[in-house]
């Protein structure tokens, strides 16, 4: 018999959830929990991610969430309190999400590896395909004359944003694009040629994805995304990815890298389009 239960969180357990995902990564207490609590709420109703939480004794001890994009499923926001584990409770939500992932119809699963998570998911039969890191933006826009004039600000997501989403990625997630724009994030777009959507993620202004068909693109959204309060982006090492544009920015690294990781059938992409990730959690 486990010494815990792994189950769905009620709506009043929501709150809770959260501050243990915090805890958990060893990140303070923020001050907008509330609203991340709505946003949660409103993934869950409209079917875009489910959450499990490992409980002992009726207290929340580790929390779990996958993100449901039709037949592709992510799993993120993974962590288990630091007084237990090494229990199995992290390897018993993992498997659960896992689990849900192939039940709902997905063929692919992706998730973000920690070095120390990462032997557990290739036992899993996950494979790795590219590290990413988290990188602090400077303090102003960086000052390269590259400035595009079609640059702007948008309310909706473009039928030609959704469709370079897509090749760049290689699967469909505009109702989780438009989930987010609705709940508040920001979309710059050069038409045509790429976009960046600027969030409020745990009390922090995070730009990702960066969508760009080439590097001056990119540039010029990061550098728009700096000018409207993005302190941070998550940028893939890939050896199709331009490493000019961390010196061009003047971006100053973070903390260690995490392993993207896959499950299941290979998805075609354009990975070169893709200059930053929305956001992950250390498995």
């Amino acid at each position: 018999m486990n010494p815990y239960v792994i189950r769905e969180p009620e709506a009043k357990e929501i709150l809770n959830s959260i501050i243990t995902m915090l805890r958990s990564f060893d990140r303070p207490h923020i001050n907008e929990t509330e609203k991340e609590r709505d946003v949660w709420l409103y993934l869950i109703k409209n079917e875009l991610a489910k959450f499990y939480i490992a409980l002992k004794n009726n207290k929340i001890i580790g929390i779990g969430g996958l993100f449901l994009f039709q037949n592709v499923g992510s799993i993120g926001y993974m962590g288990v309190l630091p007084g237990y584990r090494n229990q199995g409770v992290g390897a018993g939500i993992f498997q659960k999400l896992k689990q849900t992932a192939i039940d709902a119809g997905c063929k692919t699963i992706n998730l973000y590896a920690s070095k120390l998570g990462e032997p557990i998911y290739r036992k899993s039969g996950f494979q790795g395909e590219f590290s990413a890191n988290m990188y602090l933006m400077p303090n102003i826009s960086p000052k390269i004359p590259l400035m595009n004039k079609n640059l702007k600000i948008v309310s909706k997501s473009p039928d030609w944003l959704l469709d370079l989403d897509r090749e760049a990625v290689g699967f469909d997630r505009s109702d989780y694009l438009k989930a987010r724009i609705s709940l508040g994030a920001k979309l710059i777009v050069i038409e045509n040629e790429g976009y960046g959507l600027l969030s409020n993620i745990f009390n922090s202004v995070r730009l990702g994805p960066v969508i760009a068909s080439n590097i001056e693109v990119a540039v010029d959204i990061i550098g728009e995304g700096i000018s409207l309060g993005a302190k941070s982006m998550i940028i893939p090492k890939h050896p199709a990815f331009q490493n000019e544009i961390i010196r061009l920015i003047g971006l100053a690294e973070q903390g260690k890298p995490n392993l993207k990781m896959v499950y299941g059938e290979k998805i075609k992409r354009k990975i070169n389009y893709l200059y930053a990730v929305g956001t992950y959690a250390k498995g």
